[in-house]
């Protein structure tokens, strides 16, 4: 250590100026990068206002196709010329070559020999071709900034792509008067990745980019279209009464809006990489002056600073091998690579340490963390703040760990940053205990649900089956992972209340008197009662099931005559997996129905006792049920071993 600091003071000039000769080829690279990065853009420009056109011009085939409108036809043309103006300033080949199947495909839709799906699916694949285009150009810029901008661009792109293909499937069926199932089908799937690109623009994209887009929505138009495709997306048959004119203007004038934010992104970026030229010239001036006045100071500095450098690293020393001792370490530069690891940290992972410095971290990260927490992270740590949270990695050998981890950027003098340290402590068998806990929980959960059952002389097989089928219904009704995994495992406990219910009526084989009826339908409350002040998740769920499996979607139910939504979306759902397996199995005082009996019931009460919608995901998905049904049935030795 000694000789290199001899080094360090001998011969400084020799290392500053290989610092600066590192600046200045970083300081060129990065000019020539943002001289790429506004080639790259400009294309992307050009590449956006040519699907625009080939927008407009797929939704004008569609209307010329459907009608054969003379109209249509001058519109097309002139369309076309629009198109082939922008098309021509790409000498790229793969681009030219599609350019002559477009010429082709166009002589067949003015010759009327394609239909108006085949036309359709031709300008939504080409379309699909120039997105990949300026999507590869995305995927080569490094800079962060223009990363995120163009992130939110190509959903804004992907938004108008689907609101374009909606436009042009309903000009199809509106200038042909026809209800095109094939085109209403690519307008109601356009619809879901127009609301999904939507959903994740507004997640990435600016605050004044989203006042636009909200000016964009709150217009008539916007209403106007919006209220047209709901209304046609509809399942049932109606009859075409809209203009096609009407429709396409005021669609095509919303995706003009649409394109007008698109220009307004590229413009943004185009005014950041000037500026960002700008500075980027600006600091290799000033790195040139940094290194003549560096190289004034270091003499006179470095014999100074020599003992204080000496006394620094001893104390630094002592600080990494108490840190070292104690905890799992490693550290990474800027950009995220590993440069150290101690043996704690090789230990855990089962890697060697060259195996480990070099490379990034995914080497450990496991596939159950989601890459938005390891977003937060970074983002969090590149504001300068320290960053703590747990944080499941995979070893070599496959097998996982967990660790609780605390990232900390290392600052210079000057407060940007040098690297960041990493310090974790394994709490693999907290975490492992804690799991085993929960799942305990779910299981007394569902005896607690047979305990129930069982006292009204029933087999673990019925809660067992309905939570199969709450399971199905949660999931193909748009529920979210936490809430389908609540109602799967509260559903059992839906006649919990029973155990307060008699024997002599619980288990009575007859009819109940209206006395009898009364005490029975109590049991829903009381199993409210047994939850309702519980702060658990969970347990409110069950609460909310047991309160409402016996409410009607018409009001006529019990205990508390809700009507329609009113009822927990948790009560509705199981209320109809409750009804089809007590229904399909025998009781004290019924034998099971027949399947035929069973649906007929299900599809008469639909919007009766049940909500609609469930009824037909039911009625859709029924081969599921039956398979539940066979495999989860009173006698199977699957349930036998369960």
């Amino acid at each position: 250590m000694i000789n290199k600091l001899k080094f360090l003071t001998v011969f400084p000039m020799v290392i500053i100026f290989s610092l600066f000769l590192f600046f200045l080829f970083n300081a060129l690279r990065d000019l020539s990068e943002l001289t790429d990065l506004k080639k790259n853009v400009q294309n992307i420009g050009t590449l956006t206002a040519l699907i625009n056109e080939l927008q407009k011009e797929r939704g004008i085939s569609s209307g010329f196709i459907a009608s054969d409108a003379k109209e249509y036809r001058e519109n097309l043309l002139m369309q076309q010329q629009k198109t082939d103006t922008i098309f021509q300033k790409f000498p790229n080949e793969k681009l030219q070559k599609k350019f002559l199947e477009l010429r082709e495909t166009r002589q067949a839709i003015l010759q009327l020999k394609f239909s108006t799906v085949e036309a359709f699916d031709f300008y939504s694949n080409l379309i699909k071709v120039m997105q990949k285009q300026y999507l590869n150009m995305s995927l080569n810029i490094e800079d962060l900034h223009v990363r995120n901008q163009l992130n939110a661009y190509v959903h804004l792109s992907l938004m108008k792509e689907a609101l374009g293909q909606i436009r042009g499937s309903f000009n199809g069926i509106f200038s042909s008067h026809t209800m095109n199932y094939a085109l209403l089908y690519r307008a109601v799937h356009a619809k879901g990745v127009y609301d999904s690109s939507l959903s994740s623009f507004e997640t990435v994209s600016s605050l004044e980019v989203l006042k636009k887009m909200h000016q964009v929505s709150s217009t008539n138009d916007y209403k106007w279209v919006e209220n047209i495709i709901k209304f046609y997306s509809q399942p049932l048959q109606k009859t075409i009464i809209e203009d096609p004119k009407e429709w396409f203007v005021k669609s095509t004038h919303i995706i003009e809006q649409l394109y007008l934010i698109e220009k307004y992104y590229l413009q943004s970026i185009q005014k950041y990489t000037e500026k960002k030229s700008h500075d980027t010239s600006l600091q290799l001036i000033i790195n040139t002056l940094a290194f003549i006045f560096v190289v004034i100071l270091v003499f006179r500095l470095g014999f100074k600073i020599k003992n204080d450098i000496m006394n620094n690293i001893a104390l630094l020393n002592e600080y990494k091998n108490a840190v070292d001792r104690s905890s799992i370490v490693s550290k990474t530069n800027k950009k995220g690579i590993i440069t150290y690891v101690n043996e704690r940290f090789c230990s855990i992972s089962g890697y060697k340490a060259e195996e480990l410095i070099g490379k990034a971290h995914n080497i450990v990260r496991h596939p159950d963390m989601p890459k938005s927490a390891f977003k937060d992270m970074w983002s969090t740590i590149m504001r300068k703040e320290a960053w703590s949270g747990i944080v499941k990695n995979v070893k070599k050998d496959g097998s996982s760990y967990t660790v609780e981890a605390t990232i900390n950027p290392i600052l210079n003098h000057e407060g940007e940053i040098e690297e960041f340290i990493a310090i974790r402590n394994d709490i693999t068998e907290v975490i492992e205990l804690h799991e085993e806990l929960e799942k305990t929980q779910e299981d007394l959960i569902f005896r607690m649900g047979e305990i129930g059952e069982t006292r009204s002389m029933e087999t673990g097989a019925h809660v067992r089956r309905v939570a199969k089928y709450t399971e199905l219904l949660a999931r193909y009704s748009g529920l979210s992972e936490k809430e389908i995994m609540h109602v799967v495992s509260a559903s059992p406990m839906h006649d919990i209340g029973k155990v307060a219910i008699p024997d002599n009526i619980l288990n009575k084989q007859g009819k109940l008197t209206a006395q009898e009826w009364d005490i029975m339908k109590t049991h829903s409350q009381i199993g409210y009662e047994l939850f309702q002040n519980s702060h658990r998740p969970l347990l409110q769920t069950a609460a909310i099931i047991a309160h409402e499996h016996h409410e009607k979607y018409n009001g006529s139910g019990y205990p508390r005559g809700l009507k329609g939504k009113d009822i927990h979306i948790y009560g509705r759902i199981t209320a109809l997996a409750d009804v089809f397996d007590a229904l399909g199995s025998d009781r004290c005082y019924k034998k099971a129905w027949s399947d035929e009996r069973i649906f007929k019931l299900l599809k008469d009460e639909r919007g009766k006792h049940f909500d609609p919608k469930l009824v037909d995901i039911f009625f859709e998905h029924l081969d599921e049920f039956l398979e539940i049904r066979d495999i989860y049935n009173d006698k199977s030795s699957f349930m036998a071993n369960h």
